[in-house]
């Protein structure tokens, strides 16, 4: 054991000095840290921006409620008061909320809901910067998504060229030991350092938001070592190739390229294609032309198929020559029930689109971390149609409330704010994206496998074949005899010209 472990470890400490003294390493691992301790603050800082936000809505409604009383007798009728009043909602984010903001930025993350037709309200899109919206958000998922194997490709791309570049690797080859070992050492290092940093960000989060160290963090832990062990087994693979350094950059930048822009752009375009879906603004546009058709419509036009639906309010007197709450309160309702055929679609094309981008996830590994990432979050597609399924609940509740009012038409006296049912979305971490794991280390297996071919065309040396043609293979280990035991010498450009 000592025997092999003593040139071993003189050989990693040989390794390690190398990677070291060129510093490039070392300066960009730094500017990486950097780079994710910021996207972590800056997340932080999101957060508790919305939680302020959250927090003020209910003092918000109480002003709200108290200034309608103030401008509103006690007798008024309660149609119109309720008509100004709006109910806050909101999808309370979590600590994991600030690593991966996902489609928080698209969509809201509270609404002020009114009694009126819900479909409006909760399809129409917010006002925002489309520039912001367009380049997203720098937040922690995009620093180990797409940051982190540049990093990886910028310190490991001449892994093995370096030697052909230097001139040294008969000299590499003439040691004690496989090439493709030295090679593993080589990228074992770099590993090390690209993991420290993963893990003492993951650790700086921790200690920054006050996440638990349950699960969620080993899960979170896992998914970024497998990313980041997936991403130099691509390296190893390329390095057995045997080609020049600049033909290795380009060849792992373009992997960059298509496994983290091109191929999720074309597959996201492939879904939309095969699953289109009206988006809120053609929702919004059909439930306000319905809606707004009662104006011109005899009143039990409105009143009779609303009747059927809700028969618990099929005697309340609903004057027909005149304007009414009840009757306005219905033409809303039916307004939201003419399109419910076209929003169930809507949703089960959006449910379809998730459906499909966990199945690209199983060969694209960005992809797969990042549904990760906003699963833990509670920024995905899913929770984002599970807040919207809770907001239409909601609103049912809503009616539960004040039809009695409206349509018994009390007046503003009978309400009580404290009475209003408020909405509360669980929020609760959802289960782990295992499609996403499972894409990751699918991926990461599959490549794998590819390892033992490497490691034979890397060991395999043709430069031997070449020397021996030169006649100046008398220095050099024969095929199938153990190579000398000198000591592993890596010269750098300014040593081998003094050697010159």
């Amino acid at each position: 054991m000592s025997s092999f472990s003593s040139p071993f470890l003189a050989r990693a400490r040989l390794e390690l000095r190398q990677m070291l003294r060129a510093r490039t390493a070392l300066v960009v691992a730094s500017l990486l840290l950097v780079a994710g301790v910021a996207a972590i603050v800056d997340g932080a800082a999101r957060v508790a921006r919305e939680r302020e936000v959250i927090a003020a809505l209910d003092p918000a409604l109480r002003e709200e409620e108290s200034y309608l009383r103030k401008t509103h007798a006690p007798e008024d009728d309660l149609g119109l008061v309720l008509y100004y009043l709006a109910m806050p909602v909101a999808h309370e984010p979590t600590g994991w909320t600030a690593l991966s903001t996902g489609l928080r930025d698209v969509h809201p993350y509270s609404r002020h809901l009114r009694f009126i037709g819900l479909v409006p309200q909760l399809y129409k899109t917010d006002i925002a910067n489309p520039l912001k919206q367009l380049s997203g958000s720098f937040d922690y998922g995009f620093v180990l998504i797409f940051l982190v194997p540049l990093f990886i490709i910028g310190v490991s791309y001449d892994v093995r060229s370096r030697d052909d570049d230097l001139g040294t690797e008969p000299l590499v080859c003439s040691q004690p030991t496989r090439l493709s070992r030295v090679l593993a050492l080589r990228l074992a290092l770099r590993a090390a350092l690209v993991s420290a940093v993963a893990l003492a960000l993951l650790a700086f989060a921790v200690a920054w938001l006050g996440l638990p160290l349950d699960a969620r963090a080993g899960a979170f832990a896992l998914a970024s070592l497998a990313y980041i062990a997936l991403w130099f087994v691509v390296v190893f693979l390329v390095a057995s190739l045997r080609r020049p350094s600049a033909w290795n950059a380009i060849s792992l930048v373009g992997v960059w390229i298509a496994w983290c822009v091109l191929v999720p752009a074309l597959v996201n375009l492939a879904i939309i294609t095969a699953s289109p879906a009206h988006g809120g603004v053609e929702l919004t546009l059909a439930q306000r032309q319905e809606m707004n058709a009662g104006w011109d419509r005899p009143k039990r036009a409105t009143l009779d198929p609303f009747f059927a639906r809700r028969p618990e309010w099929a005697r309340t007197p609903v004057p027909e020559d005149r304007f009414s709450w009840p009757w306005y309160y219905a033409m809303h309702e039916m307004g939201d029930a003419h399109v419910t055929r076209q929003v169930e679609d809507y949703h089960a094309s959006l449910a379809r689109r998730e459906q499909w981008t966990a199945r690209a996830a199983l060969v694209l590994p960005p992809l797969a971390l990042e549904l990760v990432l906003d699963r833990m979050a509670g920024t995905d597609m899913a929770t984002a149609l599970a807040f919207r399924d809770s907001i239409a609940a909601y609103h049912e509740q809503l009616k539960q409330y004040v039809y009695p009012l409206v349509f018994n038409y009390e007046g503003l006296a009978a309400f009580d704010i404290d009475a209003v049912p408020r909405h509360r979305f669980g929020g609760a971490p959802r289960p782990l994206h295992l499609a996403g794991l499972a894409g990751l280390l699918g991926v990461l297996a599959l490549l794998g496998a590819m390892i033992p071919r490497a490691i034979r065309r890397i060991d395999a040396t043709p430069w031997l074949e070449e020397a021996s043609a030169s006649g100046k293979a008398s220095s050099l280990p024969a095929a199938g005899q153990e190579p000398s035991s000198a000591p592993c010498t890596l010269l750098t450009r300014d040593e081998k010209a003094r050697e010159t």
